[in-house]
């Protein structure tokens, strides 16, 4: 057995919980039993289902994130690291040891739901989505978790993460108490387009929802190998970007330019995200510079940031968009679109946070960057549209500019002068 799943039993199970658990469930049905003329219907169908998504989503995602966040602040991670275990068996051990006990009691719900349910034609597949919704969940959890511990050494709160949790569960009860209530009919005839393509709909959610889990598992295993010191090449984030393009893609209505409006507003999203998730050392980029002077690819390919490669993919999608005939162009009496404009935008908004993460207090550089952020997008250009100067507006805005030229230069200035002081703070702080 795997030493850590193992370890995580030990932590979770006890005489306490594997009697106080059913007891205090037995009570909540018995109530709900009562409620249904004493027989079990739709209250206690109900109230399974809203335990079960309470105790999966919001107990599992802070058993997850726990599992890591208290090795971290008891000093038990570094030693853990230095075991024989691979990253494979410590996620799994993680993810599936921590939640056992959610699970013994999630799986006491869904069979009180069973029961209660008339109609046991759709009942496999809401165990289904029920099932991989939690297993998402708080795979997204542990992955919080080792984001965590990961960018943050000093100050490691679960609270803060917790709430994002929250979050999602809130996301995520409206869509399962839909499925709750589907039919065989509709199971059967509801279709989705994708591509042009007439799918059926549950069936495209379901492998959807599997592809999820999977993305979920490799990050997990992706982190954990940053965290246990294996060196890695980014081929995974590469795959996602182009994986998410190709998916989402196939939600745009179809014409010349939709995949790459796909591409460009996928790897966008995915600069930011790929600058959020992971450290940045202003000594990484030293390295990676001395590998690349020494011709040694792979340890480039080691060290490169992962919003650097978003980031060049961004760049053919904008090309094209720029040069072709499309309708994003135009989004009102103002506001524009211009691929090239939003991409030196995309540059600018990255130098601004490494800007204030090379600094004495890098923990502040997301809050300081979206202070920033606020002051350049709505504040800025705001007091100027206010006193009837568009034009400087668009100074700090370059979407809000007349022509592409116009946008593009605001973007350009901007970006050289932010690009300027992040190269000499990068150069103090190496």
């Amino acid at each position: 057995m795997n030493p850590e799943f193992q370890r995580q039993l030990y932590l979770e199970y006890s005489p306490a919980r594997l009697l106080g658990i059913p007891m205090v469930l037995g009570i909540m049905f018995t109530l709900s039993f009562f409620l249904d003329d004493h027989r079990l219907g739709t209250a206690t169908a109900n109230t399974a289902m809203v335990l079960f998504m309470l105790i999966s989503l919001l107990w599992g995602a802070r058993q997850t994130i726990d599992s890591i966040l208290e090795e971290y602040r008891e000093r038990t991670w570094d030693t853990q690291r230095l075991s024989a275990l691979g990253p494979w068996e410590m996620v799994w051990g993680k993810l599936f040891g921590s939640t056992s006990m959610v699970w013994y009691a999630g799986a006491l719900c869904l069979m009180m739901y069973c029961l209660a349910k008339d109609d046991s034609a759709a009942l496999s597949a809401l165990i289904f989505y029920s099932v991989c919704a939690a297993l998402l969940v708080q795979s997204i959890g542990l992955l919080m978790g080792l984001l965590a511990v990961q960018r943050d050494q000093d100050q490691t709160n679960s609270n803060s993460l917790f709430v994002i949790v929250v979050i999602a569960l809130l996301a995520v009860t409206p869509w399962l108490m839909g499925i709750a209530n589907i039919t065989p009919y509709s199971l059967q005839y509801t279709n989705q387009n994708w591509y042009g393509m007439q799918l059926n709909s549950h069936q495209f959610h379901q492998i959807s929802l599997l592809l999820a889990l999977f993305w979920g598992g490799i990050g997990n295993y992706r982190l954990m190998t940053q965290e246990l010191g294996i060196r890695t090449l980014p081929w995974v984030w590469l795959c996602f970007c182009l994986f998410l393009m190709i998916y989402l893609g196939g939600f745009i209505p179809s014409g010349f330019f939709s995949m790459s409006l796909a591409a460009f507003s996928v790897f966008s999203a995915l600069t930011y995200l790929g600058m959020l998730v992971e450290r940045q050392d202003a000594m990484r980029i030293k390295r990676l510079t001395s590998y690349f002077i020494a011709g040694n690819w792979r340890r480039c390919g080691e060290e490169i940031p992962l919003w650097w490669l978003s980031y060049l993919l961004c760049i053919p999608a904008a090309m094209i968009l720029s040069f072709s005939d499309n309708p994003i162009t135009q989004f009102g009496a103002s506001f524009h679109i211009y691929p090239l404009a939003v991409l030196l935008i995309l540059l600018r908004d990255c130098s601004i946070y490494l800007y204030f993460a090379y600094g004495k207090n890098p923990q502040r550089a997301m809050s300081l960057t979206l202070l920033t952020g606020v002051l350049l997008y709505g504040v800025m250009p705001g007091i100027f549209t206010a006193i009837g100067q568009n034009q400087l507006a668009a100074w700090f805005f370059p979407l809000w500019a007349d022509s592409t030229i116009g946008a593009v230069s605001s973007s350009a200035l901007q970006v050289i002068f932010i690009v300027h002081v992040t190269f000499k703070r990068w150069k103090s702080s190496t």
